[in-house]
């Protein structure tokens, strides 16, 4: 009962984040509406009875440690603005623009309070309200509910949740699977419980790259020394370090087999990012022997990953790979190919405060269309700009989305002020003939390099896609920049 109590919260955090990854990665409001409301307030209220106690703390001393903490951070007042902002158009509701055939124009149909955030249709605007409420939740509830080893185990949780969902995807590849669960529904193609391909393969690169830190951060100090001193140095790793070669493996694997080209190449840049900032500082602090080691490794997993691309690939794959050229991601990126990023950029400069409301795009879409687009217009993923930022500017405007951004920054600003004071006392304090180089860089732990690197590549994905209009990916992400911070030792004013 009294492991219950300990990790209540982050037992219900954990749910949550099942929950979203493991009910079609989150993209069926019918499916999340009778679980997630429910997970969210339990998490809140476990946040608020019954949070982690330090050593030298009483249950009740935790309690106003933390409700203190709680009122005063911004994030909570963010959040609480942001979800206002979502719930107001459920009750102002205007209609889909309307074409007069007889006058050749279009009137969009004006909501009872003008002045005030609105909606095209109320059951798809509340679709949201089970994304960022939910989550945002659970990113208070870890960041003052859980204490570092709390977040520690968290973000563990989440890779193994990532690996166990990759081999559900393989299993279901192998006995031929035409939909998630054995379903009736047909998909044209999709990998684990994610029916598009660029959610998996965003939800997997982003996990890929966390598990790849974890496993670096356990067996990086048996080789270059501990990276910030004192990070859990009290404590036994509850899984040994070789054995997270498994989520980092089956994570990787999974988001190749997503199929997803942003995927690829983002996987691609993630591991050549993340290899040379291990391979460069294991190879300051081994011998000439060690080295030659090590450059074997490298070959022998150059050469079974080159074979793995080309050689054994299935065809779809390769197909995938053939079409990743720097002319198709311009391509993508830019949005020049389809008429999506100017169609959004035309919603967002009509609607500039507060937009069009939640999925609103797709009803204003054919508003904003030209005659000769109307014959090339996109059916499949036609409903979304395929640029985040663009599509919640169009549809939240500038202030719902500059909630967003300030709930992010709320997050990110702390993790890096305290990432930069524990690189500048760390490094001042190492001695410079045993410490691998850059000091400021191998003094911070690689858990917190790789949610910096997995988040930035998740970014990158958005900017020709939506990863962020999938609360499976939204709630990991989100939580990465939590759990990175029970990974940062205290610094002591003495």
């Amino acid at each position: 009962m009294n492991f219950f109590v300990r990790n209540v919260v982050l037992i219900h955090i954990v749910l949550l984040a099942l929950a979203f990854s493991w009910i079609h990665g989150g993209t069926r409001p019918d499916l999340l509406l009778p679980v997630i409301p429910w997970l969210t307030a339990i998490a809140l209220e476990f946040l608020l009875v019954f949070p982690q106690a330090k050593s030298t703390e009483t249950l009740a001393d935790a309690r106003r440690r933390v409700w203190g903490a709680f009122a005063r951070d911004p994030l909570l007042y963010l959040s609480l603005a942001l979800t206002a902002l979502l719930v107001i158009p459920l009750f102002n509701v205007s209609g889909s623009p309307e074409y007069n055939a007889a006058l050749k124009q279009w009137r969009n149909p004006a909501p009872p309070m003008p002045s005030l955030p609105f909606c095209v249709n109320p059951s798809e605007q509340a679709v949201l309200l089970l994304w960022f409420p939910p989550v945002l939740t659970a990113v208070l509830a870890a960041k003052h509910g859980l204490l570092k080893k709390g977040k520690r185990l968290l973000l563990e949780c989440l890779c193994w949740n990532g690996a166990a969902l990759a081999l559900f995807g393989f299993v279901q590849q192998a006995t031929g699977a035409k939909s998630i669960f054995w379903g009736q529904t047909v998909f044209a193609y999709f990998f684990a419980t994610f029916g598009y391909p660029n959610f998996a393969g965003a939800f997997f690169t982003l996990l890929f790259a966390l598990s790849a830190g974890l496993w670096f951060g356990r067996v990086g100090a048996d080789l270059i020394g501990p990276f910030a001193d004192g990070a859990g140095a009290d404590e036994t790793p509850s899984v040994s370090g070789h054995w997270l070669l498994i989520p980092v493996l089956l994570n990787l694997g999974a988001a190749i087999a997503s199929l997803s080209r942003a995927a690829i190449l983002l996987c691609g840049v993630v591991f050549l990012v993340l290899c040379f900032y291990m391979v460069f500082g294991v190879w300051q602090k081994v011998e000439s022997g060690g080295r030659v080691k090590l450059m074997a490794a490298i070959f022998v997993a150059l050469l079974i990953a080159g074979l793995s691309l080309t050689v054994f690939a299935p065809k779809a794959l390769k197909t995938e790979l053939a079409s990743i050229t720097p002319a198709a991601v311009a391509d993508r990126v830019s949005g020049r190919a389809y008429y999506h990023v100017r169609v959004a950029k035309e919603i967002f400069l009509d609607h500039p405060v507060f937009g069009v409301g939640g999925w609103g795009y797709p009803h204003y879409l054919m508003r904003y269309l030209k005659p000769e687009e109307t014959k090339i217009m996109q059916i499949d993923g036609g409903a979304n700009v395929h640029n985040d930022t663009l599509q919640f500017l169009s549809e939240q405007g500038a202030v719902g989305y500059g909630l967003m951004v300030f709930c992010v920054l709320a997050l990110v600003i702390p993790l890096v002020w305290q990432s930069v004071r524990v690189c500048r006392a760390l490094a001042a304090g190492a001695d410079p003939a045993i410490a691998a180089k850059p000091l400021w860089l191998y003094r911070l732990p690689p858990e917190v390099v790789a949610v910096f690197v997995g988040t930035t590549a998740t970014v990158c994905h958005s900017l020709g896609d939506l990863p962020f209009r999938c609360p499976a990916i939204l709630i990991v992400w989100f939580l990465s920049f939590v759990c990175a911070a029970g990974f940062l030792p205290a610094i002591r004013k003495n």
